[in-house]
């Protein structure tokens, strides 16, 4: 009986389409324009891992600022409080493998359409893990899955990797008139994403301990808002046409990524939205009100690894036939993690900001 051979350079070779992949994945991410390896970046990208240096877990400290008082003059300073150890404390990510495929139903149904199923897998591959590192960073800075249906996650999701959810540490609710709400049963449908609710979020980064430190864009430091499209509605409506015309005019002629697709500027905020930003429907006292959780974001407020060479989107890609060769069969995937970067129960870069968030096309 004959065999089914591949000789080298086959097209259904392993890995053929991976550098293809990687460039198309990278190229649909949207948090692909907060990361970076720096320490100003809003996530974090860790390099720690490579083929010499192999593990699941990164592991970062982080150490906190002296407090307390001092000594003056000559008084003695040895055994008194003025004698300070430094403290550390951890946080780590870590890293598996998640993989998607897809499957032909034979040779005949290839036949009857003119497509390149190979062309068409890559592509749509690519999109599925564009799609899903992207909900997953929502859901870590946020703390929480939410209700959203199209995510690739059940609703009980609770993490990957090891990388367990942490709800936030600081919350900021959306207000009414000047007049904030004081929790989730108290966020009524009024209690909307103003530009109050932005200045509260940068007078709450300036003086939160630590300090959330901004991201630095071309030499100035900028914070992040990144709403859901509906808080961006509100927003825009709360907002006069004229100081909306002066929001946009301050991302005008920008170069940062960080500016791309932005909706504008405002007290050193830069405004983005985005459909999968978390939303819930339990709000209010009634816990009947639809409430979505923008994410106000500073500096290393997400950490990123990936496996392998410790480079960023690093894809594996697989192909093979089942059914004597009848059905092509692809898989991709990749050895990654994320998740909010974490210091003794406080996040150090990302404020939750809940408002209300209703459709408004019900």
């Amino acid at each position: 009986m004959a065999a089914t051979e591949f000789p080298l350079n086959s097209p259904l070779a392993k890995q053929v389409w991976s550098p293809d992949l990687a460039i198309e994945a990278e190229n649909k991410q949207y948090f692909r324009k907060f990361m970076g390896t720096g320490s100003e970046a809003i996530v974090k990208v860790k390099q720690d891992l490579s083929k010499s240096n192999a593990g699941e877990k990164i592991t970062v400290g982080m150490q906190m600022k002296l407090a307390g008082d001092g000594i003056e003059g000559d008084n003695d300073i040895e055994g008194t409080d003025a004698e300070e150890g430094l403290a550390f404390y951890p946080d780590a990510v870590f890293i598996d493998q998640r993989r998607k495929g897809t499957k032909s139903k034979g040779k005949m149904s290839e036949q009857r359409v003119p497509y390149n199923l190979r062309k068409l897998g890559r592509d749509a591959l690519a999109i599925w893990f564009a799609e899903d590192y992207d909900q997953q960073c929502f859901i870590y800075l946020s703390g929480a899955r939410g209700i959203d249906a199209s995510y690739h996650f059940p609703l009980a999701w609770a993490g990957r990797a090891n990388n367990s959810l942490t709800a936030p540490s600081k919350i900021i609710y959306g207000d009414n008139a000047g007049v904030p709400a004081t929790g989730q049963a108290d966020l009524d449908t009024d209690d909307i994403m103003t530009i109050n609710v932005i200045e509260r979020c940068v007078a709450a980064a300036e003086t939160t301990d630590p300090m959330i430190r901004a991201a630095m864009v071309e030499g100035e430091k900028k914070f992040v808002l990144l709403m859901h499209t509906f808080q961006a509605y509100n927003l825009r409506k709360a907002t006069s046409t004229n100081d909306w015309v002066d929001i946009r005019k301050n991302t005008d002629g920008q170069k940062s990524i960080l500016y791309k697709n932005a909706l504008g500027e405002y007290a050193g905020v830069i405004l983005h939205k985005h459909r999968n930003v978390v939303r819930f429907s339990d709000y209010g006292a009634g816990a009947d009100v639809a409430a979505g959780r923008a994410l106000f974001l500073g500096a290393h407020a997400g950490m990123a690894a990936w496996g392998k060479n410790g480079a960023y989107g690093r894809y594996s890609w697989n192909e093979e036939t089942d059914d004597r060769g009848n059905r092509l069969v692809i898989t991709a995937g990749s050895i990654y993690g994320f998740k909010k970067a974490t210091f003794n129960g406080i996040d150090i870069g990302v404020v939750a900001v809940d408002t209300a968030c209703a459709d408004p096309n019900p």
